[in-house]
């Protein structure tokens, strides 16, 4: 989870203290006893003749800092010891410490700083009481540690070629900073894809989370790396956090190939300070983080069930091909002892080689050009092995032209393709061989957002009849176009996160708004067999957001209603893609019931009074959310098509400048 990167700014603390050993060459035999400011270049003027000279000095940048001293008392007894008291401010290469005291002793080479200890350099902020170091064992130990680590920028900003000034300007300016909803990690189960946050209207999560608070009680450092009882790490940015992790014997060493492995024996996700789940040994740091190897799928129509995937590395060739590969071991068929998966095969036994799967996915790129392969295998048994695979191949080429301006090209082929239409549900493309031309564009007219695709083609398909069941080929020419358009009414411009910065439900601020949307989407189809058919369709409502997640208690709001009415002539003679539901109302309604738990609904219900279908609905999805500002979890079912999953998003958060390093 790349909690492993945000430890090495405990590097940056060290380091700071190590330069500290120049300090003695700041006050020639003088003692002083009133505010001053001390500041010197070349720290290090004749190691020869310091008791130091026994340390190995393995980067010349170590040598050549720039450091200024602030205090209300300031002392060098004997060029021996060193000591600085009141309002201490030590400023090294842009890094700011501040402490009650800090003291040097020259002979034993023990440093020590006591007393509201803070260190800030860039995106880096630690708190302590108590630091004492050894510069010459290289020894010591940090008590009550609290930090922010911003792993983003946390090599830049161990660079030491910062300009202090600068530091001085960006540390004033930090108050203006917010706290931002910026990136987040998240895992499914289940065989639907993965839901977009509808409230924050995006989805953040990139694998990572760049920023963490952080605590310890004591961290103790030696020449090999650092050690701890206890860690504990939070990507919320309030308090009370909302959910942390707790790392207990965590070890952090330096590889020979100069990565930081920490390694924690016993891991534990804590929920609300109160639950506590304990999610094992953790090894964090070393070469570059790998995703998880193992998952789990569900999936009913393919595989009968739940299914174990294991990941493998991408493989690149020739640095613009690159292959994926996932076996899968398919758990439910082992313990059936059966398949009920292939329709067309009258044989439910199975063998070794029927409980595998395996999916390769390939992908190329050559200046304008793009291809992608996907193969889905639900079974390694040869007898079966075209009724267990569905295939997709694109290639595309990017290119400009009259008119559409900007476009692509696209050959495709699919085999076994899954197809939705509408109350006629599903239905399966057994081929198709094709290309088309299409064109999408994102413009704006006036205060109204448009969104247009235009797409021209032909392909042959094979697919079911649209009167039975029985498979067809056929070749067929299509003209496709699409126009979204979004006009917002009304909206509500007050600052909530002024309002209330600690948002416990959401981790953005919510805008009430009312907003109108239209869809016109037109289609003419035209079949090798003479048979033609199109349709244009308009469908328009509104969407109103209201309330803003403050309250425990039916505080937000999301319904959308759009009635739509299409106008047909012909028939197509494929199932696939012949156009029903003349006139439908699309609902989608997003409720709070009670604090964090929320329902999803979305739906489409045939208004047409002269269909066989009407008063049905069909690709309805239903959701149960359990909505937190640092994380949320929920689980959708799909009716109409047997799906289901779950998923958990952990959020992740730009700290501003309001955020306390303690929790």
């Amino acid at each position: 989870m790349s909690l492993n990167l945000g430890i090495l700014g405990f590097s940056i603390f060290l380091y700071l203290f190590e330069t500290s050993k120049a300090k003695e060459y700041l006050l020639e035999n003088s003692s002083q006893e009133k505010s001053h400011s001390y500041s010197v270049g070349k720290l290090v003027e004749n190691p020869k003749s310091s008791p130091l000279e026994k340390l190995k000095v393995e980067n010349e940048e170590s040598i050549f800092l720039t450091l200024k001293i602030f205090a209300d008392k300031q002392y060098d007894y004997d060029q021996n010891i060193y000591l600085a008291e009141g309002n201490v401010k030590a400023i090294i290469n842009g890094g700011i410490l501040r402490s009650d005291s800090l003291s040097y002793e020259k002979s034993t080479g023990n440093l020590s700083a006591k007393g509201n200890i803070r260190f800030r350099k860039g995106g880096q902020y630690f708190k302590g009481k108590e630091f004492q170091f050894n510069l010459l064992n290289k020894e010591g130990i940090i008590k009550d540690v609290y930090g922010i680590i911003d792993i983003k920028n946390v090599l830049n900003d161990l660079k030491l070629d910062s300009d202090s000034e600068e530091i001085l300007l960006k540390e004033r300016s930090l108050s203006k900073r917010e706290n931002s909803y910026n990136d987040g990690i998240e895992f499914a189960l289940g065989n639907i894809e993965l839901p977009e946050n509808k409230i924050t209207r995006s989805n953040k999560s990139i694998g990572l989370i760049n920023n963490w608070r952080f605590k310890s009680n004591s961290i103790t450092i030696d020449q090999k790396g650092w050690k701890s009882n206890k860690i504990i790490f939070t990507n919320d940015p309030f308090d009370p956090n909302q959910i942390s992790f707790e790392g207990v014997d965590v070890i952090a060493e330096e590889e020979e190939d100069g990565n930081l492995l920490i390694t924690s024996s016993k891991t534990s996700l804590i929920l609300e300070n109160r639950n506590k789940i304990f999610i094992g040994k953790r090894i964090f740091g070393g070469k570059k983080k790998k995703k998880n190897k193992f998952q789990f799928i569900y999936d009913t129509k393919d595989r009968d069930g739940l299914v174990l995937v294991r990941r493998s590395n991408t493989k690149n060739i020739n640095n613009n091909i690159k292959l994926e590969l996932q076996p899968q071991f398919l758990i439910n068929r082992a313990i059936l002892g059966k398949t009920y998966s292939y329709k067309n095969s009258h044989d439910e036994n199975i063998n070794f080689s029927d409980l595998f799967g395996l999916n390769v996915k390939v992908t190329a790129s050559e200046g304008d050009w793009s291809f992608e392969s996907l193969n889905d295998l639900s079974t390694l048994n040869i007898a079966r092995i075209f009724s267990g695979l569905r295939h997709s191949t694109s290639f595309r080429k990017y290119f400009r032209m009259p008119v559409m301006e900007d476009s692509s090209f696209n050959i495709f082929t699919t085999y076994r393709s899954r197809a939705w239409n509408g109350s006629i549900g599903e239905t399966e493309i057994k081929s198709a061989l094709g290309s088309f031309i299409e064109k999408t564009k994102y413009f704006t007219n006036g205060e109204v957002k448009n969104n247009l695709n235009i797409r021209i083609g032909t392909a042959k398909y094979e697919s079911e009849k649209l009167t039975s069941s029985e498979v067809i080929s056929l070749w067929r020419s299509s003209l496709f176009a699409s126009l979204d358009s979004e006009y917002t009414i009304w909206k509500n411009n007050t600052n909530n996160l002024d309002k209330k910065n600690e948002k416990l439900l959401s981790p953005v601020s919510i805008t009430p708004e009312l907003v109108f949307r239209t869809n016109i989407t037109s289609a003419y189809y035209k079949y090798i067999n003479s048979i033609d058919q199109g349709f244009l369709k308009l469908s328009l409502g509104p969407e109103i957001r209201l309330g803003n997640l403050e309250k425990n208690f039916l505080d937000y709001t999301k319904l959308s209603l759009m009635p739509g009415v299409k106008i047909k002539f012909g028939n197509s003679p494929f199932k696939f893609d012949n156009a029903i539901d003349l006139k439908t109302l699309n609902i989608s309604l997003i409720q709070q019931i009670y604090g964090p738990l929320m329902f999803d609904v979305i739906s489409n219900l045939n208004i047409d009074s002269s269909s066989k279908k009407y008063g049905d609905y069909y690709d309805t999805k239903l959701g149960l959310l359990w909505q937190k500002r640092s994380y949320e979890f929920g689980m959708y079912f799909h009716p109409n098509n047997d799906e289901a999953g779950l998923y958990f998003r952990l959020n992740g958060f730009k700290f501003g400048d309001s955020v306390k390093a303690e929790f």
